[in-house]
Parts: C-alpha cells; sequence; structure tokens
C-alpha cells in the first residue's frame, strides 16, 4: 500500500474506497556516534508502513528532512526552517486534499517537527480547510514511554535515545559495527530551549541529550516497534470512526 508503487488510476479506485493516507517525517541529523543520521525519519516510515500494510491503508513517500536548526553543528546534519516547513506541511496537505483525502496522518519520528506541523495544521484550518489533520509522534505514545522506563530506566534521555536506535539496529543491523559502543558518563544537564546550533554543541557536545545509546538492542526495537504499531494502529481505527464534519 505504498503510494509511490500505484498508478493514479489504482489511487482513484482506493479514493473510492477510503479517504485516509499516512504520511511518514522525520529529520535528517546526528544521532550521537552511535546513532544512524537517518534514524528519525527511518523510525517513522518503517512503523508508517507496517500500520498501512496491517490496515491496507495507504502510505505516502517519507518526508526525511524536518526542522533540525539545533543540529547543525555537526556534519550531515540538513534543516528546513521553521518557515519552511510549515509551507511544505501545508502544500502537502493541500495536494492531497484536493484529490479526496480527507483524513492525513502524518506518523512522526522527530521531536523537533511538532511545533511546525501543528501550526501548519492551525494555520489550514483558519484558512477553512476541512478534514482531518493528525500528527502522531511515536516516541511519545504513554505505552511507548513506559516501555523505555522498563528497559532502560532514568537513562532514556531526549535525543539518540536507546530506544530509537534499537529500533534502527533491528531495522539496519549491518550499518552499526562501524558505529561507537562504549559507555559514556550521562551527564544530567539542565538548560533553556530552544537552541541555536553552536548553543546546543556547547551543552550536549557529542550529540547525545541525557542518553545511553549504548545500551540499544536489535529485540528491544522489535518489541517498541511493535507495540507502537500496535497502538498507533488503534488510534487509526479512531480516526476511521471519526465524521467529517
Amino acid at each position: 500500500m505504498l503510494l509511490e508503487n500505484l498508478s493514479y488510476v489504482e489511487v482513484e479506485g482506493y479514493l473510492s474506497e477510503k479517504d485516509i493516507i499516512l504520511i511518514p517525517i522525520g529529520s535528517t541529523e546526528q544521532h550521537s556516534p552511535y546513532g544512524l543520521i537517518g534514524t528519525d525519519f527511518i523510525t517513522a516510515e518503517a512503523i508508517a508502513r507496517e500500520v498501512g500494510k496491517r490496515m491496507d491503508i495507504l502510505v505516502a513517500p517519507t518526508l526525511p528532512y524536518g526542522m533540525s536548526q539545533h543540529h547543525m553543528a555537526f556534519p550531515g546534519s540538513v534543516t528546513l526552517s521553521p518557515e519552511t516547513f510549515i509551507l511544505v506541511i501545508k502544500d502537502l496537505i493541500n495536494s492531497f486534499l484536493s484529490h479526496g483525502f480527507n483524513r492525513i496522518v502524518f506518523i512522526n519520528g522527530h521531536g523537533g517537527n511538532i511545533n511546525s506541523v501543528n501550526v501548519a495544521f492551525e494555520q489550514l484550518k483558519y484558512e477553512g480547510r476541512r478534514g482531518i489533520f493528525k500528527l502522531i509522534s511515536w516516541f511519545l505514545l504513554p505505552e511507548i514511554q513506559e516501555i523505555e522506563k522498563a528497559l532502560f530506566g532514568d537513562k532514556n534521555g531526549l535525543h539518540a535515545t536507546p530506544s530509537e536506535i534499537s529500533i534502527t539496529k533491528y531495522l539496519r543491523p549491518k550499518e552499526f559495527s562501524t558505529k561507537a559502543h562504549v559507555e559514556k558518563n550521562i551527564e544530567k544537564i539542565e538548560t533553556y530551549w530552544p537552541l541555536n546550533k553552536d548553543e546546543f554543541k556547547k551543552v550536549y557536545p557529542d550529540g547525545r541529550m541525557n542518553s545511553a545509546p549504548w545500551l540499544a538492542k536489535e529485540k528491544y526495537g522489535k518489541l517498541i516497534m511493535e507495540e507502537a504499531v500496535k497502538i498507533i494502529e488503534e488510534e487509526i481505527r479512531h480516526i476511521l470512526k471519526m465524521k467529517i464534519l
């Protein structure tokens, strides 16, 4: 159920029965020496595609870039400005609305995207657009946070977490042969937010935010991803029952 693999005729057939589409979004940004730069979009894409497969719901191509300005002191990171990102989200939604997709659900893997996506939703409603626009950040699901607490205690942190890195280890195990694995100290630092790129690197010099990514394991990734898929399936069922006003 990947949009990229269909013809427009097949999309027309889908729209004659359903009006929902999932859009995975993430970021391209550093995840410390322990993690993949693509972590956020890799996790969001895998979760969205598994939900789509299980529920026979169309999944759009992944948006791999997000609002990551605070990571730009680390090579390989890419960012859209908040203004640009808001416009991109609006354009995506308007495109899908024009074809009859009335339930547009973003499966998100990056915390830095949340504010901009919600502003885009609010602006579209201000402009009178009908439909359900939903952002589901898998890492904020209460059930996922309970699992993280059970597995990692207070060492999951806020970025380059063993949770997200466990999922990428499960999905792309071969890519971790060259990544760091030695344990380091975890400094619980309190600071103001937001930070610019230079401020961020001063506070978090190796890119971790209070996290212990060396605790990541493939088996944890499988467990976390399965739970995220299950919970998101339940949320999608609820969205499908809602009446479009």
